[in-house]
């Protein structure tokens, strides 16, 4: 099953996938990588593979992180793909199509990109509420 909480994270690093403006492929470039929530340390989710990173243990529930590859965003336990991006001034819209080995979901996920190291993820209905995810090096 596909918890809230999840496709959440889900969401915040969708936001740079797919696009049909210059704008969204640029932010799909900014996201690409592996992300962690603030408070977590990168070296607790991911280890080094090649020349990026992977999952240590996907199939935790103590997982924070997501990995971004072009459209896909991988998290614990559900993989999803960025279908359309709606921009308005710095803040971005994405419409996700979820699923994990049991159920398939669509939902919308809004976030702004701070800088090349850090994005926000946030409900545009309770903007104060925003939760920062930070890039792991490989």
């Amino acid at each position: 099953m596909i918890r809230r909480p999840f496709l959440g994270t889900i969401a915040s690093v969708v936001l740079l996938a797919v696009g049909a403006s210059h704008v969204a492929a640029a932010s799909m470039e900014a996201l690409q990588g592996a992300w962690t929530m603030n408070g977590t340390e990168c070296d607790d989710t991911f280890k080094k593979a090649g020349k990026g990173l992977e999952y240590k243990d996907r199939s935790s529930s103590q997982s924070t992180g997501i990995i971004v590859t072009g459209s896909r965003i991988l998290g614990p336990s559900s993989t999803c793909t960025a279908e359309k991006i709606l921009r308005k001034g710095d803040h971005y819209s994405v419409r996700l199509s979820c699923s994990d080995a049991i159920l398939f979901s669509s939902f919308s996920a809004s976030f702004r990109v701070i800088d090349k190291t850090h994005f926000e993820r946030f409900d545009p209905q309770f903007p104060e509420m925003s939760v920062i995810y930070y890039k792991c090096e490989p």
